[in-house]
């Protein structure tokens, strides 16, 4: 696989394409240092080693730029276009809000009833929350479900109800609606409330409501859309090879569509249009202004580190100079994606690399800004390139403290079977000088490395899968009666719980 760094090397210089446009912007052209737009992306695919992309961008209904770049695949010179299949990762977030406007329009959904309204069996760890939450507070990360947790109940075997039914024993880290914290457990439940009130799937919801009236026929809900014929993504990681797809069709919305340029250029003309599409209203104007309405502040965000950047409904929002920016990202293993749309410019753009965690997507998507609403003044490529070891850190797993203390009895004592009540059974088991962990029906595989003490991380071949800290507790007699979940300060970490000794 590692040799497969040097062919990609050499059919990117030759594969350079050609861009498919309308009639040239100059706002797509003004600025970048003597650079073409289409030379600028060129220049950012070879920077970044990226194998292959694809950029949309669409002024005033128009699409006036839609190219692919380089190659599918780092072992094949098939050519990436505008009807690549790529999966769009957490960009499936803003879609499924979008579709679930489509409901709230007929008045079948309200963005702030409680959801116990429409799923009165949906119950949080919180009664609080569960008689209060609303779509809005599972669509802007505020319902107080802690950051990624939940996340590894879609690799044990369990179906949408059982998931659904889970939530009750997810304990939060923080109050209902007191900050903002990532959730695509949060998102999944939106999804089942809306598939209660529709009496289908959620991504049904999404395939009739939106890629169907859109005309968006290479777009679906599902990973089994990628392989659907010859002209799709592959994933690759960060050394060029590569890996495998990553499925998480069991939280659907919230990162699993899978769609092409030509495809999103739709959708991306009918959000900047209002909620129309030539001649066709598929969102009312007021449902996309409550989409990119401001419901939850999030913090630091955007290219010039805007200190109220907040949460919309799938999205967030940000200012860069005067202008206002929606805009929503994503990452699975080995894609990085990221649409960007100016409301006020009428301009939007969608870029989706087939590498994993490049900063390529925000490197297009900052000159793209600065070319429609000014120069920051600031080197902002030099900048997000900086970035870049931060973004590669979230898969680089965490290393022991210095002062770690050693493990003070023999790893057979940690052998046997647990239970969580969150994620299910699990056994722990001895593998070869280290631990390995089955959890839930199918037995999916975890590692146990030890941290310190009594202390190990829990990882996973997965690089999306987060890792974690745990410790085992013991009884008086020094016996094992289970361990606990905790986060590592200053490390990306999930706390994954309390697991007892069966």
């Amino acid at each position: 696989m590692r040799e497969t760094g040097i062919l990609l090397a050499l059919v990117t210089i030759l594969y350079m394409g050609v861009p498919r446009t309308a009639a040239a912007s100059d706002s797509l052209d003004h600025g970048g240092n003597g650079l073409g737009f289409d030379q600028f992306v060129n220049k950012a695919l070879g920077d970044y080693a990226v194998p292959g992309a694809v950029v949309v961008v669409v002024d005033h209904d128009q699409t006036i730029f839609l190219k692919g770049y380089g190659v599918r695949a780092a072992d094949r010179p098939d050519a990436v276009d505008e009807n690549t299949r790529f999966q769009i990762a957490s960009v499936s977030k803003f879609l499924m809000a979008s579709a679930l406007g489509t409901l709230v329009d007929e008045g079948k959904l309200d963005w702030d009833r409680p959801v116990s309204t429409y799923l009165p069996d949906l119950a949080f760890n919180d009664p609080y929350v569960t008689r209060y939450a609303t779509l809005r507070d599972l669509l802007a990360h505020r319902s107080g479900l802690p950051a990624y947790t939940g996340d590894l109940l879609t690799r044990l075997g369990y179906d949408a109800e059982q998931i659904r039914y889970r939530l009750r024993f997810l304990v939060p880290d923080h109050s209902f609606r007191e900050y903002w914290a990532y959730s695509n457990y949060g998102i999944f439940l939106a999804g089942s409330v809306a598939a209660r009130v529709a009496g289908v799937s959620s991504g049904q919801i999404v395939a009739d409501r939106l890629f169907l009236p859109l005309g968006m026929s290479r777009s679906g809900p599902v990973l089994g859309e990628v392989l659907k014929d010859d002209n799709h993504m592959e994933a690759h990681n960060l050394d060029g090879s590569i890996m495998p797809f990553e499925n998480v069709d069991a939280l659907d919305g919230a990162g699993a569509f899978v769609s092409t340029g030509a495809d999103m250029a739709r959708w991306l003309r009918m959000m900047l249009g209002t909620g129309s599409l030539e001649g066709r209203q598929v969102l009312k104007p007021a449902t996309v202004d409550a989409l990119y309405a401001a419901s939850m502040v999030q913090g630091i965000g955007g290219p010039l580190r805007d200190p109220n950047d907040s949460a919309g409904l799938g999205c967030e929002s940000y200012r860069f100079m005067l202008g206002r920016v929606i805009e929503k990202n994503g990452a699975l293993n080995g894609v990085r994606t990221i649409v960007t749309l100016v409301p006020e410019k009428k301009a939007g753009i969608l870029v989706v690399a087939n590498k994993q965690l490049t900063v390529f997507p925000e490197a297009v998507r900052a000159e793209f800004l600065e070319r429609y609403l000014g120069p920051s003044g600031r080197d902002l490529q030099e900048e997000i390139h900086g970035e870049q070891k931060a973004w590669q850190a979230l898969v680089t797993a965490p290393v022991p403290p210095g002062d770690a203390r050693p493990l003070d009895r023999d790893l057979r004592a940690f052998a046997g079977d647990y239970a969580s009540k969150l994620y299910g059974p699990s056994t722990v088991g001895v593998e070869g000088d280290a631990l390995g962990v089955a959890f839930g029906p199918n037995h999916y595989p975890g590692k146990l490395r030890h941290w310190s003490g009594a202390s190990f991380l829990l990882y996973f071949a997965d690089p999306d899968v987060t890792p974690g800290l745990v410790t085992f507790t013991f009884d008086a007699a020094g016996s094992v009666t289970g361990f606990e979940g905790s986060k590592i300060s200053g490390a990306f970490t999930v706390d994954y719980g309390r697991f007892d000794r069966m």
